[in-house]
């Protein structure tokens, strides 16, 4: 059995490593990528090497019959792949030849796709093989067809009944990582957005205008303003392109360690001590020196980030010390498990006026901003990358750089293709998606990648939330208690999603508000005021009950199972100490009094956060760790840093990053 996994490692990388082999998997009539989703589907389907070769070869073998031979079997057959949606092929054969052709792209998510239908149509029966030409940014659907189209011609020409398939053990492979259970709940994607990297070569014909400018920076996200404005501010000719209609910030807060509003409040860190946090929570996959760079620079970029703002710095608050905790200026709450850092600034500013105003710095420091141009596709000379084309309302326009292409285009929230072909299904069975911004589709990811470009490694990471925030008790499906509630998010996300189905039921009684005084501390508390935590587990959403037996029941949970957790978790609330995962027994509490709530959750994602690897210096490494020369990335398209998720006990790491990082490009571009 060949895996899908396995099949696909192997093309990347190749046995020396190389960049750009065209001839990786030899294939006559079907394309690399074609090669792939048959290599996908055999897999999946239990087919073997032999069969998907067998594929390839029928195709070929159409074309290269002496003419007036029998090569099919008359009739008609169906075939069907997935591009961004599924197509279906269906071909008319004689003894010799195709005679008719119908392609349905009703389903595929892109305009252009599902109008070229006909075309697909015609250039099949030109060609008489599924060897046609990809249609230019529709290249999932023409991969789709083409591979649909060499199945059908197998069918003809009797491959499958030759090559037959076998019976794959059940659950073996679901998109290529393995899964302990069929059929996880939950939203594997944000939604679908509109894919801009065109993965076919752009002709000079196609070219509208060619701009010759220092930098480019692509996306008007949190990174990629902070690199237009300080790039601006370094006397470089920037220009930044935004595939939406407006500038995104999505969050007010800030992380530092020594910057001035911490020196305000007098907090002291042990950097060591974050760092080794750090590299126990990308479980030692994550590039020390990178989080080594954000340390050494992070406390300047924050200090010239919070100076743009213009806001007084008395206005400022730590997120920890906000609301109840005005006194608390420790470096991390002692009392979870993992150190919750308190490294998280409070901006006095709503989201949508962060933006407003960085846009303001930017056009007022000489930079020139585009929306709704999307980047496209990189342009190389030789190994270098010296500009970029991107999509205006005139037509491609090529902007060639003297100093370099900044990568600052996001995650891939809205490509359900690439969330399924880079994570894990468990990891994608989600209550919701909290963020992330529609035009984020990994484009900075495929445009890199088609110049030989390396991701980190597969399953990437997400930036997972449990929906509830408050460590209130929980119990998986066997109603049984699976964890320390009072974890960081991002642990306390991954124990759900461990759990059979990935979800569990957290609990309250009657009691509900004595419980959130018992549990509200400075790290748990610090996204919004009590009454909303109580009101969110009593919610219409929760199911109630007079008693433990009633509510278990309505849980659809083993009764004994579930009756003799609560019963075990009040014995160890009242000795005060909990022996089973180590809970802060002073912050234990009863369950007991009716009516008893039990409200179901499951894990929630910001947004992705596996990108491109990179060097301290933001410089994008190649599949043999060396950096492409003009070439950059920042923000949530570049990784190196995390593994599993996103850390959220090193608090606000996220913005920062992307601010620190577009900061120091900037330095990094003036000294070229």
């Amino acid at each position: 059995m060949v895996s899908v996994y396995s099949l696909c490692r192997k093309d990347a990388m190749g046995a020396a490593g190389k960049r750009n082999r065209k001839d990786d998997c030899k294939m006559k009539k079907v394309s690399r990528k074609g090669f792939l989703k048959i290599a996908a589907a055999a897999a999946m389907s239990g087919v073997t090497a032999g069969a998907i070769s067998a594929c390839e070869s029928a195709s070929s073998t159409a074309a290269s019959s002496p003419s007036g031979a029998a090569v099919y079997t008359p009739g008609t057959y169906t075939a069907k792949a997935t591009g961004m949606a599924e197509v279906t092929v269906t071909m008319t054969f004689t003894e010799t030849s195709i005679t008719e052709v119908t392609v349905d792209t009703s389903n595929e998510t892109i305009d252009l796709a599902r109008d070229s239908a006909a075309d697909f149509q015609q250039a099949l029966l030109d060609a008489q093989s599924a060897e046609i030409d990809t249609v230019a940014g529709a290249t999932f659907t023409s991969d789709a067809v083409k591979q649909a189209a060499a199945d059908c011609i197998s069918q003809a020409m009797g491959v499958a009944s030759e090559q037959p398939a076998q019976t794959a053990p059940a659950q073996e492979v679901v998109n290529g990582f393995p899964s302990c259970e069929e059929n996880l709940e939950g939203v594997p994607a944000a939604g679908q957005g509109e894919i801009a990297f065109v993965a076919d070569p752009i002709a000079d014909s196609d070219i509208a205008g060619t701009v010759h400018i220092d930098v480019l920076v692509c996306g008007q996200g949190p990174a990629g303003m902070a690199a237009a404005l300080a790039c601006a501010e370094q006397g470089l000719d920037v220009v930044a392109l935004e595939k939406g209609a407006s500038p995104t910030w999505r969050s007010a807060t800030m992380g530092a360690f020594h910057d001035k509003v911490h020196q305000m409040y007098g907090v002291q860190f042990d950097t060591r001590e974050w760092l080794d946090d750090a590299m126990v929570n990308c479980a030692y996959r994550g590039e020390q020196s990178v989080y080594q760079k954000w340390i050494d620079t992070c406390d300047e970029a924050v200090d010239w980030f919070l100076d743009e703002l213009e806001i007084p710095i008395e206005q400022y608050r730590l997120t920890f010390n906000a609301g109840d905790f005005p006194d608390f200026t420790d470096a991390y709450d002692v009392l979870s498990l993992s150190r919750s850092w308190n490294t998280s600034i409070n901006i006095p500013l709503a989201t949508d006026e962060i933006a407003a105003k960085l846009q303001e710095k930017i056009t007022a420091a000489g930079a020139t901003v585009l929306f709704n141009t999307p980047v496209v596709q990189l342009v190389t000379e030789g190994d270098k990358v010296i500009g970029a084309i991107a999509k205006g309302e005139s037509g491609y326009v090529k902007y060639l750089t003297a100093k370099g292409v900044v990568l600052a285009t996001g995650g891939y929230e809205f490509n359900p293709a690439k969330l399924a072909a880079c994570c894990r299904p468990r990891d994608l069975a989600l209550g919701d998606w909290m963020n992330g911004t529609k035009t984020n589709t990994g484009d900075g990811h495929e445009m890199a990648k088609a110049i030989g470009a390396m991701e980190d490694e597969y399953p990437h990471p997400l930036m997972l939330d449990p929906q509830q925030l408050m460590p209130y008790l929980r119990v998986n499906k066997r109603g049984v208690r699976f964890t320390a509630e009072y974890e960081a998010y991002n642990h306390l996300a991954n124990a759900i999603q461990a759990q059979p189905g990935a979800y569990c039921y957290y609990i309250v009684d009657a009691n509900v508000n004595e419980i959130v005084d018992s549990i509200w501390t400075p790290s748990s508390s610090c996204y919004g005021p009590k009454e909303v935590w109580a009101g969110a587990a009593t919610s219409e959403n929760a199911l109630t009950a007079d008693t433990l037996e009633e509510l278990a029941e309505k849980m659809g949970v083993p009764v004994d199972a579930f009756v003799a957790s609560i019963e075990h978790w009040n014995e160890m609330c009242d000795a005060g100490e909990d022996s089973d995962f180590h809970f802060p027994g002073r912050m234990m509490h009863r369950i007991d009094t009716a009516p008893f709530y039990a409200t179901k959750e499951m894990a929630s994602c910001l947004c992705t956060a596996g990108g491109l690897q990179i060097t301290p210096s933001s410089e994008v490494l190649d599949t043999n760790a060396q950096p492409i020369p003009g070439l950059y990335a920042i923000g949530n398209v570049s990784g190196s840093m995390f593994s599993g998720t996103y850390p959220h006990n090193e608090n606000c790491l996220s913005h920062s990053r992307c601010v620190t990082f577009g900061y120091n490009i900037a330095k990094t571009l003036a000294a070229l």
